[in-house]
């Protein structure tokens, strides 16, 4: 009788210990990579940044910050997709590669929803129409003054299908004003672009254009965000100015996530050391300032948030005709 009790308790024992779960791996145990599938310079790359070095203090180790850039985010976030469950490679994105690309590619080297696990979301970032100083224009009316004079005009955006490309080729067909989409690796380039004057407007993020806003060197036009931004009060909003579409008071998330086979105490170990991260005085004080807005979730309320947008951006994405280039 004993021994017949005693085989079996051996093999749930066994079942127990080699459970991913169950086990509690000893996390972290290496340095810790966040890949930002943008350019260096950007909200994303400053999100990533200003949270890794802080969590490196929290954890014992270090977090390498690598800006893997291109096809519209699918190559950073393939990556990730393809690494090691066991917390030491995470991903700090932007909604697009997980939304938008789905509608926007034919095929990925990856599965948005079945490939990744929700950390946190952290922030979201409004965004901002811009123009070059050259154009000559203080506003989205005199914008569409020139359109509608015939000037050839061109706006950039940090990638073929997001936010900013979504929005630009609304306002383009609402101002009939056929500018051309110049569609940039990151949001980064995409002010640079109006710092060096070869672009007409530029959509980005608040963040990442503030600087050049108070330094003069491009003109702020609108915020898309549903009120006007402590960060930048001067500046209406679209629907200020008239525009209705929801898109306008649409913000880009930024988030955590990691393979989807990554132990959940590994997931929860991680997702409450960026929260207290996110959360703390000093770095609300730094995202906010920059023109962030706020936005810390837990991995449930992340992977809920993201269900509910996903059929909504990729219809959007689909009527307006915009494929991936």
């Amino acid at each position: 009788m004993r021994s017949a009790v005693f085989v079996p308790l051996l093999a749930v024992l066994g079942v127990l210990a080699t459970s991913p779960a169950l086990a509690q791996p000893n996390w972290p145990s290496k340095p810790i990579r966040f890949i930002v599938p943008y350019p260096a310079g950007g909200g994303t790359d400053y999100l990533a940044r200003l949270i890794g070095e802080r969590l490196s203090r929290t954890i014992g180790q270090p977090v390498v910050v690598e800006n893997k850039s291109g096809a519209a985010g699918t190559i950073g976030v393939a990556e990730v997709a393809k690494a090691e469950a066991d917390g030491h490679t995470v991903l700090i994105t932007i909604n697009d590669p997980l939304v938008n690309n789905v509608a926007l590619f034919k095929s990925l080297p990856y599965d948005p929803q079945k490939d990744f696990a929700f950390v946190a979301q952290i922030v979201r970032s409004p965004a901002l129409v811009s123009a070059s100083t050259t154009l000559g224009v203080k506003s989205i009316d005199d914008l569409r003054k020139l359109a509608q004079g015939g000037q050839k005009l061109s706006y950039a955006s940090w990638g073929t299908g997001g936010l900013g490309h979504l929005a630009g080729e609304t306002l383009n067909r609402e101002l009939k004003a056929q500018m051309v989409h110049v569609p940039q690796r990151g949001e980064g380039p995409v002010v640079q672009d109006l710092l060096a004057q070869t672009v007409s407007i530029g959509l980005s993020s608040v963040g990442t254009a503030k600087q050049h806003v108070a330094a003069g060197k491009i003109v702020p036009l609108a915020v898309m965000n549903p009120q006007r931004l402590t960060a930048m009060p001067q500046v209406p909003t679209m629907k200020e100015l008239g525009f209705a579409d929801p898109l306008y008071e649409s913000s880009v998330w930024m988030a955590a996530l990691v393979p989807a086979r990554t132990p959940a105490p590994i997931v929860q170990r991680l997702s409450a050391e960026i929260r207290a991260i996110a959360n703390s005085a000093e770095v609300r004080s730094l995202l906010i300032d920059r023109g962030f807005e706020m936005h810390v979730t837990t991995p449930e309320q992340a992977a809920s948030n993201y269900r509910a947008e996903f059929d909504i951006v990729t219809r959007r994405i689909r009527d307006l005709g915009i494929e991936s280039q």
